[in-house]
């Protein structure tokens, strides 16, 4: 069995709520918005910077997704490779999204060597 600060620490990659989830996008984690606030994207904080700043959340992820997944082993996970996840962090990701970065950012990330490669379905 898990010790109990380890078990902690996987409930912690999960929504803590079913309200107020957004997507991120770039990477597709959900979380809530006050989470990505507290503690920014597990995966995309060295580019998005989000943590403690909302406005920067509200650009960078979307309320607008459809489905989760959650990423527990991705050493092993085919989902993980067909969802492109398979780089990212354990936690729950949006099967779909709606929205793309705006171009600041995208431009922002470019200069900084990072492809973004949009998970917009409606592209």
């Amino acid at each position: 069995a898990k010790p109990m600060d380890e078990v902690d620490r996987d409930i912690d990659i999960c929504p803590s709520g079913k309200r107020g989830q957004r997507a991120c996008l770039l990477c597709s984690l959900v979380k809530t918005a006050e989470q990505f606030i507290e503690d920014g994207c597990d995966n995309c904080e060295q580019w998005l910077h989000m943590q403690g700043n909302s406005d920067r959340v509200f650009e960078a992820t979307t309320a607008n997704f459809f489905g989760i997944v959650a990423l527990m082993d991705k050493d092993k996970s085919w989902v993980a490779r067909w969802q492109r996840i398979e780089k990212c962090k354990q936690g729950c990701y949006a099967l779909q999204v709606t929205g793309r970065l705006p171009s600041a950012l995208v431009h922002m990330l470019q200069d900084k060597g990072v492809k973004y490669r949009s998970r917009d379905v409606e592209s």
